[in-house]
């Protein structure tokens, strides 16, 4: 399914605050429910959202409070158009590799990536 500014922002809508950057992210991590997956990021918590395998609905979410995130890093990816995020909340370790540029999700991407 092709990923737009509109279908992400209509996804995310009942989870925002309002005051938080939006980006698509693939989860590489054990603790996932889904790949796929939605981030919702402001100073105050990180709210993580799983996608169904078509990407068009929300089948899970988790929020934690961003104070409570342990090791934060963010990194390259080895071929310079990816970020990689990890953290480690609750003892579960999580890692996103996060596109830096989608075309059809806008200046979203670039957003999600500076607040981090």
């Amino acid at each position: 399914m092709l990923l737009t500014k509109k279908k992400l922002s209509r996804l995310a809508a009942p989870y925002n605050e309002g005051d938080m950057s939006i980006g698509f992210a693939e989860s590489q991590s054990i603790e996932s429910i889904s790949s796929k997956t939605i981030l919702l990021v402001n100073d105050r918590q990180v709210i993580i959202l799983f996608l169904n395998f078509f990407q068009t609905k929300v089948i899970d979410h988790m929020a934690y409070a961003r104070k409570d995130l342990i090791n934060e890093q963010l990194s390259q990816g080895f071929n310079g158009l990816d970020v990689v995020w990890r953290f480690t909340v609750q003892n579960k370790k999580w890692r996103f590799r996060i596109l830096k540029k989608i075309v059809t999700l806008g200046k979203m991407q670039r957003e999600l990536i500076e607040r981090l």
